[in-house]
Formats: C-alpha cells, sequence, structure tokens
C-alpha cells in the first residue's frame, strides 16, 4: 500500500481547512485594523480610551489560534497514524507499546526516531524533511493541549520548548518587557515560505 499517498492526502486537507478557516478570521481583523465596514469607528477620539473594536479583534485572533492549534493536532494524530501503519506493514507492530522502554527517550517522537535508526537503519534526517520543524509541531501541539493559560485566549511554550526552541516557527516574535512567557501561534504557510 502507499502510505505516502494516504498522508499527502490528509496533509493536503489539514491544509486547505487551516487556509480556509483563519481566512476569515483573517479578513476580520484586517477590515478592524483598515477602519472598513462594519469596523468604523464612529467614538468621539477624545473619548476612546481603547482601539475600536478590540474585543471583536481579539476574538478573530483567538479564533486563529484556536484554529491553528486543532490543526496540530490533526499533523500530530496523522504522524502517528503514518508510523503506525508503517510499523503494522512491516510487521513490527507488536514493538510500538514497547518503544519507551527499549529506546529510552523522553518523547515518543525520538522513541521512534531512534528505533528507526537503530533497528530498521532508517535515518530521517536522511529524508530531507525539517525533523527540527516537526519536532517543533508536537511541542507546540502538547503546548496547546496541556499548557493554556484560563485567564487568557492564549497558550505558550513551556519551559521546556522554550529552552529546546527558544526561535520556535510558532512562538510569536514580538515580546514586551512584561511579557515573561512566550505566546504561541499557528502562522499561515506564507510565513514559512518568506523564511526560506
Amino acid at each position: 500500500m502507499d502510505l505516502t499517498y494516504f498522508l499527502n492526502q490528509r496533509l493536503k486537507l489539514v491544509e486547505y481547512f487551516h487556509a480556509s478557516t483563519t481566512a476569515s478570521f483573517e479578513e476580520v481583523k484586517s477590515k478592524i485594523e483598515g477602519g472598513e465596514p462594519p469596523y468604523v469607528d464612529t467614538r468621539d477620539p477624545e473619548y476612546a480610551d481603547e482601539p475600536a473594536f478590540l474585543e471583536e479583534w481579539e476574538r478573530a485572533d483567538a479564533a486563529m489560534t484556536i484554529t491553528g492549534s486543532a490543526c496540530l493536532d490533526l499533523l500530530q494524530s496523522t504522524f502517528h497514524a503514518f508510523l503506525d501503519e508503517y510499523m503494522d506493514e512491516i510487521g513490527n507492530k507488536q514493538v510500538i507499546p514497547q518503544l519507551k522502554k527499549e529506546m529510552g527517550q523522553k518523547s515518543w517522537f525520538a522513541n521512534y526516531r531512534m528505533f528507526f535508526d537503530e533497528c530498521l537503519q532508517i535515518d530521517w534526517a536522511a529524508s530531507g524533511a525539517d525533523l527540527d520543524l516537526l519536532e517543533q509541531v508536537i511541542l507546540t501541539r502538547n503546548d496547546f493541549t496541556h499548557n493554556i493559560d484560563l485567564l487568557s485566549l492564549n497558550a505558550f511554550q513551556t519551559p521546556f520548548h522554550s529552552q529546546k526552541y527558544p526561535d520556535s516557527a510558532f512562538a510569536e516574535r514580538w515580546k514586551t518587557l512584561f511579557m515573561r512567557r512566550t505566546r504561541l501561534i499557528v502562522p499561515d504557510e506564507n510565513h514559512y515560505q518568506s523564511q526560506e
């Protein structure tokens, strides 16, 4: 069976979902920033103590983040499913529950990577895939799932994630003196293309 075909189909669906969903929220933010209808500020500037439509902008921004978080979750589950199917195809599915014990790494990603390298002689780095980015996807997904802030609409890097990837692709770029934690976001694909 051509597992890469199914992997690519699923990845394209996640990409489509992210782009289609976030586009409407990005449009709201853009209209607010540009003062376009229906987000025209008709207040007297003398009495305007905060930006117009701040709550609407923050809600759209949070919705983009939640959509991104869901997509990272889908990416991680897709990668898991791909590895599970591959292990089944090569007759090693029974090894999966033992990987952590046998490989001794701290993460499922590192355990799989070591198993592939040591037992199957498959070096993931030789594939040309950006393994650091893949690990950042997993760590960011974990932070979105386990490190949300109830008092805000955000998720933040854990100290482990921040120490391992201080310039994570998912870390918000601007920081202030008042921000002791790094907020996580899921940029659109244009962000990655501009980094190349």
